[in-house]
């Protein structure tokens, strides 16, 4: 077999020199890849041999940082796969763009072998049997043409460039390297007509000329004329289709623009080429069904050189943004532990040469973290966290790029719990990332700074909301960070802050708010109460200001839910059980919501504030709540009268049971007969919720106990309503539902499958007082 510095593509054709060399250097095209592509259960080969392919990687090397022309380009051993020609997206066939390089190439080396074959037999033929065995009776021609043409043959002249051949040529500047590429070109054609030529003329005349030799000596001469010329003839057939397909179909080309590298990624799918035609010279032809471009890529990212990295990683990112290509390149991604590894450890390269691979590597992370595991990747974590830094004299592009791209893969990676967890047990990540959220009004027009504040938003809102024990152990360790809950409330008291930030503050808060230290936390850093009702009690004209309204409300429901400082905080603002009645009986033309919804959540919300305020406000402001009377007509309208809208008639229920702690059942009686209803009404309705709620709601886990509450409110007060709950048949309803109860009615909020802030009395000891009030 030849020697693998002797195998080479055709690179030093006239026809290659004009279809295939861009006009740029290597190096310069390498680094003018367009912006936007940095931007935006298969095995796959992992080398048995680590030196093996960390010495072919090297060579590789050398070949591409001594030769600046394209076409000189060096190949490596890359890895195989068992991945077919063709990527399956629904009922559609996407063919990959490079296994018509890897047939033509193919096609070559098949011509190639063939040809070698030939040309070995020739050889032999010649000096075994013409000139071993009938020198001394050849004609003087013969003699000579067949010299002329085992020399040609012997030399390998039709095989390849001998300009490759050589370490020199390596060495040698790209204006001699192409002048002798040109030269040996011209000799090549030369030689191969020369031979046809000659194997023509001499088979002519023995055929038709004067018969001067015996008949084994002829038919020896036959053959060996026929092989000479096929051997010339497929030479020329294989430059010729060389030319058809690179030249005249551009197929380098093509292929660049169907993977989107466009003109300058030329030189990318040229060295893939080179490297399948490398593996196909020196191995099987059949390998050539395992070759694929994520391999090779996967296979050059394992090298020690720069250039090969940089081109790895930009093939890969290519690939990993495309629409069509994307799904099989993250697939063969996750499933390689080697290339995962090597792209991680890329995050943490510092030096200034390397930030263009840097960006790149953290790109391709980006793209597949949402599917992966950090404590499968050693060290994965902290090479997430290199890239997160803050530069106190303001960030530069790359930084920032890096910034940005860093909290984008921590959120993805936030979709698992685990994942989470190792944020958690990262040393100084959290705090980073709480430091990136803060916002001031020198930042407002720095966009970097803006996304950055809003990302980290978007990831602590994602890392708060964690569900289980997972979430709340985090929740706590975020609360505990001295700065999260400042930031956030500086944030929403910013006038400048735009409302997307403000609504991800909201949902920050509200994640914290889930725990009861949270809610402490919230309520020891002033200003935010304050603030959040302010946001709350605004009306508004903008989708998102409605949004906004809404969770905030939520927000503060939350924060006065069993705390009583937080209670407390807000009646010290004025008149605001007065406005959130107010906002009861405001129509849906006078905000000017976007739908009927929006207008009843924040009604939902205000009740839910009013509800808790009630609850575990506590002695001190019991005549400021006794105002919430002025909502029982409204309340007890709402829940009348409402069809299929399950939420809004749980809120009414729980604020009717509260507001009941502060009237009399004769003042009851009145407030609903003047608004035009009667207490037999109420009854009804009760009876009508146990009866179509025979088993727990997810979604209003407290309405079934608020109506139990109330009924049994109404038993003790007014004995005649015992004898209609009787006839009624509320016995038998309530017998049915303590046959459904769930552990789930006895809790106000969850995390998860997980029950926060228990009701301090469970739904069966309510069925129980009820029953014994009925018999």
């Amino acid at each position: 077999m030849e020697k693998a510095e002797e195998i080479r593509p055709e690179n030093d054709d006239s026809l290659m020199n004009n279809s295939m060399q861009p006009k740029l250097s290597s190096d310069e095209i390498l680094l003018t890849i367009p912006a936007n592509i940095i931007e935006e259960e298969r095995e796959v080969h992992v080398p048995h041999s680590s030196t093996e392919n960390s010495m072919s990687l090297s060579r590789a090397s050398i070949i591409f940082d001594t030769i600046e022309h394209p076409d000189d380009w060096g190949a490596i051993n890359s890895g195989q796969s068992d991945r077919s020609g063709v990527l399956r997206r629904g009922s559609y066939i996407y063919p990959w763009p490079e296994k018509e390089l890897t047939n033509f190439a193919l096609r070559i080396v098949i011509m190639e072998k063939a040809a070698s074959g030939i040309g070995l037999l020739t050889f032999i033929w010649a000096t075994v049997v013409l000139l071993g065995g009938f020198a001394s009776t050849l004609k003087t021609i013969d003699f000579v043409f067949i010299t002329i043409i085992i020399f040609m043959v012997g030399t390998g002249i039709f095989n390849r460039n001998h300009k490759l051949d050589s370490r020199f040529f390596f060495q040698a500047t790209k204006a001699i390297s192409s002048t002798i590429g040109k030269n040996l070109t011209i000799l090549q054609f030369s030689f191969a007509i020369i031979c046809i030529t000659f194997s023509v003329m001499r088979l002519v005349e023995h055929i038709y000329g004067e018969d001067l030799y015996t008949t084994n000596m002829k038919v020896a001469l036959y053959i060996f004329y026929v092989m000479a010329l096929v051997h010339a003839a497929l030479f020329l057939l294989k430059k010729a289709y060389w030319f058809w397909r690179v030249s005249y179909h551009k197929i380098i080309h093509n292929v660049s623009g169907e993977f989107g590298f466009g003109v300058s990624g030329v030189l990318l799918v040229q060295r893939f080429f080179y490297e399948t035609y490398w593996q196909l010279s020196k191995g099987s032809v059949f390998s050539a069904l395992d070759l694929d471009i994520i391999a090779f890529a996967q296979g050059l990212l394992a090298s020690n050189s720069h250039k090969d990295q940089l081109i790895a990683v930009r093939i890969l990112n290519n690939t990993i943004s495309h629409e069509k290509y994307s799904e099989e390149t993250r697939r063969r991604l996750e499933t390689s532990i080697e290339t995962i590894g090597r792209l991680f450890n890329m995050l943490t390269w510092k030096y200034q040469e390397d930030s263009t691979i840097r960006i790149i590597a953290a790109k391709i992370v980006e793209r597949i973290a949402s599917d992966l595991l950090v404590e499968h990747i050693p060290g994965g974590m902290d090479c997430i966290h290199s890239l997160l830094t803050v530069n106190p004299e303001g960030l530069n592009e790359n930084t920032a790029k890096l910034n940005l791209i860093g909290l984008n893969i921590l959120k993805r990676l936030a979709g698992n719990p685990k994942n989470c967890w190792m944020i958690k047990e990262t040393r100084g990540l959290l705090s980073m990332i709480i430091v990136f959220t803060k916002y001031k009004d020198d930042r407002i027009h720095s966009p970097y700074n803006l996304k950055l504040v809003k990302r980290s938003l978007i990831l602590l809102t994602k890392i708060t909301s964690t569900k289980g024990k997972t979430g709340k152990i985090l929740r706590r360790h975020v609360s505990e960070i001295a700065s999260t809950v400042s930031n956030l409330r500086d944030i929403l008291i910013n006038e400048g802050t735009k409302q997307k930030f403000l609504i991800l503050a909201v949902e920050t808060l509200t994640a914290l708010s889930v725990d009861t230290d949270g809610r402490k936390k919230i309520g020891r850093t002033s200003g935010v109460i304050k603030v959040l009702l302010s946001i709350f009690l605004q009306l508004s004209h903008t989708n998102y200001k409605c949004k906004l309204r809404v969770r905030a409300g939520g927000l503060l429901a939350i924060l006065v839910l069993q705390n009583k400082r937080n209670c407390s905080e807000l009646f010290d603002l004025e008149g605001v059980v007065e406005k959130l009645i107010k906002i009861l009986h405001v129509v849906n033309s006078d905000v000017r919501v976007q739908s009927w919804d929006e207008n009843e959540l924040y009604k939902i919300m205000a009740m839910r504030i009013l509800r808790n305020l009630c609850a575990y406000a506590g002695r001190k402001w019991h005549d400021k709540l006794k105002e919430v009377v002025d909502a029982l007509p409204w309340v007890l309208g709402a829940i009348l009268s409402t069809k299929n809208y399950d939420e809004l008639l749980e809120a009414c229920t729980e604020l009717c049971v509260q507001i009941c702690k502060f009237t009399s059942i004769k003042e009851y009686d009145e407030i609903i007969r003047n608004a035009g209803y009667s207490m037999i009404d109420v009854a009804k309705m009760l009876l009508n919720i146990l009866k179509e709620n025979k088993a727990p709601n997810n979604l209003i886990p407290r309405l079934r106990r608020s109506a139990i509450e109330l009924a049994i409110w109404m038993m003790e007060s007014y004995d005649p309503f015992i004898s209609y709950f009787k006839a009624g048949e509320l016995g038998d309803v309530l017998t049915q539902v303590a046959e459904t109860t769930s552990d789930f009615e006895n809790f106000q909020l969850f995390s998860g499958d997980i029950g926060l802030a228990k009701h301090p009395k469970t739904i069966s000891s309510l069925l129980l007082k009820a029953k014994k009030l009925l018999a």
